[in-house]
């Protein structure tokens, strides 16, 4: 009967060998130890009782996947061939999953080979099997014998099931492995349908197959070398082990003749302790093997260990040079937000010494106004996130405060769990200093372009219009000191004003305009001199790019929904691929200060001021749209 070994997760598959003395089963036996991989199977056991012997060895898992997360392991087992040794054959052949019969192809054992088998039948009801269901595989060996009975003889005599059969000259290997691997295939797939263990397999057949697949490619080819069967080992009464090395292990005890039912009992005890022993055995040789390995293993790494620390010293010592010497202000603090490491750069730029500052919390760098952003940023970064160009203001030892760019990454261990976070800062104040500049002198930048243009203008007509004084009104307006005050504003209004401004320049270099403005559009609170300054800086963009461009259009567009407004600016001018459009609004890169960039990024700042955002999409020979976002409330 299948046993479920739950503790090692396999199911252990127990096949007897079966059949008359002399027959060849531990022939059988010995050669299909002799074929199987060292790796793939225990020792050969010998479990002598009185003077009959048991020879039996497991054979370790085969490559057949797991069925329910369990391995299948075959224990082999033969029976003594004598008919007075009715008991231990009876006590092997229980719990048995599968039977090869082994029949000796000799006429004058024919006799022999049909008591055996009925013999078999017996045995199998006395341990409530029942031997037309139980899988069965005949061997008909010795057909090297020139007086070999005809196979349909034999046949007749012994295959009442009808079940595969073999021809086999066991002392040479020939039919072994095949008799084996039949039965093998014919005990799983019982086993499989006997417990329903073919409900989680898809196509048992392919199962099957691969476990003959398995079997033959750990089996190495023995057929042809001549070998005798082995005799019964010498066995050192005294210690129960052969001279000759092999384990044996040897039940001797004294029973009364007539105590039948006592002689079984003592059997079996004999039996089962015995065959126990052997697999404890089996199981120390093996945790012995697997310990040499493991400590030759061990050996190795701990050689690599040595090296590796060696080598991790000599790359730890660089690393912390690297960072300490580096040019930026490098921190790094745990997730208790504890300062652990703290270079020279951080010690230049804020002026608190290493000592002072380990294992204080981060916040210390951060004035009240900015520890909203700080908090909105850690929870990225907690989440495992790298946050890059983070602008904030920090303040140094003394309490000044200075404008940063912060780059925030996590640090992850091989588990990939994280165990602290590094800031790398970089100061930002004499870029602030310098943008402060080009935005005081980008100011007067579009009004300076226009005079021009005007002045042509005033030059070509004697007698001054109405309209050309209200372009000289917006342009005093521009050009005037800023107020910083804020009015309600109709967005159409100012788009209409910078029109005009723009309107002989758009002449004079052919420039189409569309407008397309929402009607009614609502008032919005805004300083009317910078958004106007905003929309020049982009439409002067515009402009700008259709100069190459013959059949040059500018469409700008107003619209109002879900209480936002939306401006949008088009050109089919040259454009811009991606990465040049970066670089112009990234403040690190000295392409800002390009008359385009300068206007972009001041136009951003603007917008900033007055809770607009704007986004700007361009393809090279596309053009360029420029899109912001007003909201009304």
């Amino acid at each position: 009967m299948v046993q479920f070994n739950t503790k090692d997760n396999e199911i252990l598959v127990k096949i007897v060998f079966y059949g008359p003395g002399l027959s060849g089963k531990t022939t059988n036996l010995q050669k299909l130890h002799e074929m199987m991989s060292p790796n793939q199977r225990t020792d050969l056991f010998s479990v002598n009782t009185m003077e009959d012997r048991t020879l039996f060895f497991d054979l370790l898992p085969m490559d057949l996947g797991y069925v329910y997360g369990n391995s299948i392991k075959l224990q082999i087992y033969t029976v003594p061939g004598q008919v007075h040794y009715d008991s231990t054959r009876r006590i092997v052949l229980s719990g048995a999953d599968g039977v090869v019969f082994i029949a000796d192809s000799d006429p004058a054992k024919i006799q022999e080979n049909v008591q055996s088998i009925n013999n078999l039948h017996h045995n199998l009801q006395a341990n409530r099997l029942n031997i037309k269901e139980v899988p069965l595989v005949l061997q008909y060996n010795k057909r090297d014998l020139p007086s070999a009975m005809p196979v349909d003889a034999l046949n007749q005599k012994l295959n009442f099931r009808n079940v595969p059969y073999f021809e086999g000259v066991a002392v040479d290997g020939i039919g072994v492995l095949e008799t084996f691997s039949e039965t093998v295939k014919q005990t799983v797939r019982y086993i499989f349908e006997k417990y329903q263990l073919s409900k989680g397999i898809k196509n048992i057949d392919s199962v099957i197959e691969k476990l003959e697949t398995s079997l033959l490619a750990n089996a190495k080819q023995v057929v042809g070398v001549k070998k005798e069967p082995e005799a019964i080992p010498d066995v050192d009464n005294s210690t129960g082990t052969e001279r000759s090395g092999r384990t044996v292990l040897k039940y001797t005890h004294n029973i009364d003749q007539d105590d039948e039912e006592g002689k079984e009992q003592l059997l079996k005890k004999a039996l089962t302790s015995n065959m126990d022993t052997a697999r404890l055995y089996g199981d120390l040789k093996k945790s012995k093997d697997l310990l040499a390995k493991k400590n030759e293993e061990l050996n190795t790494l701990y050689k690599k260990l040595e090296k590796s620390n060696a080598d991790n010293l000599k790359i730890r010592r660089f690393l912390e040079s690297l960072v300490n010497f580096a040019g930026e202000a490098i921190v790094t603090f745990n997730e208790l937000w504890l300062i652990q490491n703290w270079n020279q750069a951080a010690e230049e730029l804020f002026g608190y010494p290493r000592e002072a500052v380990l294992n204080q919390n981060i916040n210390i760098l951060f004035p009240d106004e900015s520890m909203a952003d700080l908090n909105r940023v850690l929870t990225f970064v907690v989440s495992g996130k790298v946050v890059r160009g983070f602008e904030t203001k920090l303040k140094t030892e003394k309490g000044e405060v200075i404008p940063v760019n912060i780059t925030f990454s996590p640090i992850k261990n091989q588990n990939n769990t994280i165990v602290a976070f590094t800031a790398i800062v970089r100061d930002l104040s004499f870029m602030t200093k310098m943008n402060a500049m080009l935005y005081a002198l980008q100011r007067y930048e579009p009004t300076a372009n226009l005079l021009p243009d005007l002045l042509k203008q005033a030059k070509n007509e004697v007698t001054l219009p109405e309209s050309t004084n209200v372009l000289f009104d917006q342009l005093q307006m521009l050009s005037a000191a800023p107020t910083n005050t804020t009015e309600p504003s109709n967005i159409n209004h100012l788009i209409e004003s910078v029109r005009d401004l723009l309107q002989a320049r758009m002449e004079q270099r052919r420039v189409t305009w569309m407008a397309q403005l929402f009607p009614n559009m609502p008032q919005l609170l805004l300083d009317r001199q910078q958004i106007m300054q905003a929309l020049l800086n982009l439409l002067l963009n515009a402009i700008d790019s259709l100069d190459e461009q013959p059949n040059g259009k500018l469409t700008v567009g107003s619209h109002f929904a879900n209480g936002e407004i939306l401006v949008q600016i088009i050109d089919n001018g040259s454009g811009m691929a991606p990465e040049e459009l970066d670089r112009i609004l990234d403040p690190a890169f000295d392409d800002r200060k390009s008359i385009p960039g300068i206007r972009l990024n001041a136009t951003k700042d603007i917008l900033r001021v007055n809770g607009a955002t704007m986004r700007i999409d361009s393809a090279p020979g596309k053009g360029t749209k420029a899109t912001l976002r007003f909201k009304t409330s």
